[in-house]
């Protein structure tokens, strides 16, 4: 049995689960702050993609407010509609977790695959995990392997990884595809670099279903 762990996050990484810093006004990781909540409810009325995101963080921890994850939601779809790559994985977050709408692990991968693409780690870890663990469609160890490669390469704990590495040890093959594959990946993510991640998302369960050979199921992966 193959469990994958959850992986640990720096401290100063924005996709991390923590409570948003409403009152920041450094700035940091290049992303807008406000003085307030007030100055960060207002931006978000007015639209203003980052504060939609980390308004819906708020909602959705429950930091400096009532827990909503329906309003976190609405607000995470504002700004992937802005191009905020983060709320995508947000919202994957809260499909798989069931959290303000129903369970739903194959938007949840949907979702992660968008935000992956966008190079938002946490989104490459769950993706990878759910492709190995074949929750949310086929299990695919080449195409997760080769996500989880790009996590650690994102400063992710690699522990995901060197437990798939060690589960397919006896089949070198799928382990040098699954590498070959990582590089295609990092290609098309430094192509993707700036631009505006689709929103809706396409259907991209058929892009995400590529052969691999059959191996003993991965049970109960623990994603973050």
């Amino acid at each position: 049995m193959l469990v994958l762990l959850s992986p640990l996050v720096p401290a100063c990484s924005w996709a991390q689960d923590d409570a948003p810093k409403l009152l920041s006004t450094t700035g940091g990781n290049g992303r807008q702050s406000w003085k307030n909540l007030a100055e960060l409810q207002k931006a978000a009325a007015e639209g203003n993609p980052e504060a939609c995101l980390q308004l819906g963080l708020g909602y959705e921890t429950g930091a400096e407010m009532k827990q909503d994850y329906a309003q976190a939601r609405m607000l995470y779809e504002r700004a992937a509609a802005g191009g905020v790559a983060d709320a995508i994985y947000r919202l994957g977050k809260l499909h798989q977790d069931g959290r303000g709408v129903e369970s739903d692990p194959v938007q949840a991968r949907d979702l992660y695959r968008v935000a992956a693409l966008a190079n938002v780690p946490l989104a490459q870890y769950n993706l990878g995990a759910m492709l190995v663990s074949a929750r949310g469609g086929k299990r695919d160890y080449v195409e997760g392997l080769a996500w989880l490669i790009l996590a650690s390469r994102n400063h992710l704990e690699a522990e995901g990884e060197r437990q798939v590495r060690e589960h397919l040890a006896k089949q070198p093959a799928i382990i040098a595809a699954a590498e070959r594959r990582a590089e295609e990946l990092s290609r098309e993510v430094a192509v993707r670099k700036g631009a505006k991640p689709p929103w809706p998302p396409p259907d991209s369960e058929s892009s995400l279903s590529r052969p691999s050979a059959l191996l003993p199921p991965v049970e109960k992966p623990v994603v973050p």
